[in-house]
């Protein structure tokens, strides 16, 4: 897990066995921070076609063997426009796809 302000990403390296979907993804607003459902669904809606339009940067990085599976949550508590999440799931992609080809970590380190 990381963050990429205001993004924080809890990702899993798994095998893909049978699913063919490279990645598996989900998107979270807390309800602590906007109480409304209204702004709480326009911000889920801009975090999913922000990473719709990017995600083939992510795609072209993944082993076939391998599934990611990540869940981004916004940790701002002020309503985003378009860009500024467009950009932090610029960041956060950028970022996974680094973590995605580098070899793992050994624990400890």
């Amino acid at each position: 897990a990381y963050s990429v302000f205001p993004i924080k990403i809890i990702y899993l390296l798994a095998p893909r066995a049978t699913e063919r979907a490279p990645a598996r993804t989900g998107f979270s607003v807390p309800k602590r921070k906007f109480k409304k459902a209204a702004d709480r669904q326009r911000i889920k809606r801009l975090m999913r076609e922000a990473w719709r339009l990017q995600k083939h940067r992510l795609y072209d990085s993944i082993p076939p063997n391998v599934q990611v599976r990540l869940f981004l949550i916004f940790t701002d508590h002020v309503l985003p426009d378009y860009e500024a999440v467009c950009r932090a799931v610029d960041r956060v992609i950028t970022r996974l796809v680094a973590e995605v080809q580098s070899p793992p970590h050994s624990p400890g380190n």
